[in-house]
Formats: structure tokens, C-alpha cells, sequence
């Protein structure tokens, strides 16, 4: 019995390990998904079109984002979404610091001719997870759907 019992608990603990996920393996968020929701649960007053990757690098000055969705309004409002991927979290602490000098260009831009939108502005979420970097700028709140995205980072 002390037999058993000793081979059961080795091939266990043998086991184990490989049936558990690496503490420091980071999950990978959906961009693609989490832009979809975002955009269709109504926090934007108006309808956001995708910007190539040129307009994102002119915009935000980043141009080394492995992976990224930006989608801007008309110009009549400051809505903008903006979720970057990167190498590394120090790529993506760098980037937090390029898009929140963007939303502080656009506050003040704004304040000039629509200062309605300030607001909005001086509210946006501008947020580093690890190695994303997210940037929302709306009328309702993005918090709960980043939340589910993030939860834990």
C-alpha cells in the first residue's frame, strides 16, 4: 500500500507542474475584440473610423507598437481610441507618456474652438497594462469593458 501510495504521489507531483500556467507568462488581450466592444457600446456620440498606422505614428509619435487600433472622429468631437501593443512594458510605459502628451495637445486645441469637449478630454482614460497601453476618449465610461479586459494587471 505504502507503494501505491508513493508512486501516486510522485507521478502527482511529476504532473503538476505541467498542468499549471507559468506565473510570469502575460495573457494576450484581443485588441481587435476589445476595440469591437468599445466602439459598439455606445460610449462614443459619434461613429469612429480606423486610422492606418501612418496616421497613428503622426498622431501619437509611436511607431513601435507590435500591434495597435486607433480609430478617430470627424474633428467636430475629441473621441478617439487608441490600443497599443508592445515588445516590452518599458516600450509601453514610454508610449503612456507619448499619448498623454497628445491628449493634453488635443485639450488644449479643443479649449481654442470646441471647449464643449474639454470635458470629455480631461477625462480620458490614458492607462498602461503591462504591455498595452490604452487611450479613450468618450462620453460614457469605458471602465467596466477595460476592467474585464485587464482585470489583474
Amino acid at each position: 500500500m505504502k507503494r501505491i501510495l508513493t508512486i501516486v504521489l510522485t507521478v502527482a507531483l511529476v504532473l503538476l507542474p505541467a498542468c499549471s500556467a507559468p506565473q510570469d507568462e502575460e495573457r494576450k488581450i484581443g485588441l481587435d475584440a476589445l476595440a469591437e466592444e468599445l466602439l459598439e457600446s455606445g460610449i462614443f456620440e459619434e461613429e469612429l473610423n480606423p486610422a492606418d498606422g501612418e496616421i497613428a505614428e503622426k498622431l501619437y509619435g509611436i511607431g513601435n507598437a507590435v500591434s495597435f487600433q486607433l480609430y478617430v472622429g470627424s474633428g467636430a468631437t475629441a473621441s478617439e481610441l487608441a490600443l497599443l501593443e508592445f515588445e516590452a512594458e518599458e516600450d509601453a510605459a514610454a508610449a503612456l507618456s507619448l499619448a498623454q502628451e497628445r491628449v493634453d495637445a488635443q485639450t488644449e486645441s479643443f479649449a481654442a474652438y470646441l471647449p464643449g469637449e474639454v470635458k470629455k478630454l480631461e477625462d480620458a482614460v490614458v492607462e498602461q497594462h503591462g504591455r498595452y497601453v490604452v487611450v479613450c476618449v468618450s462620453e460614457g465610461d469605458a471602465g467596466p469593458i477595460l476592467s474585464n479586459y485587464f482585470q489583474g494587471r
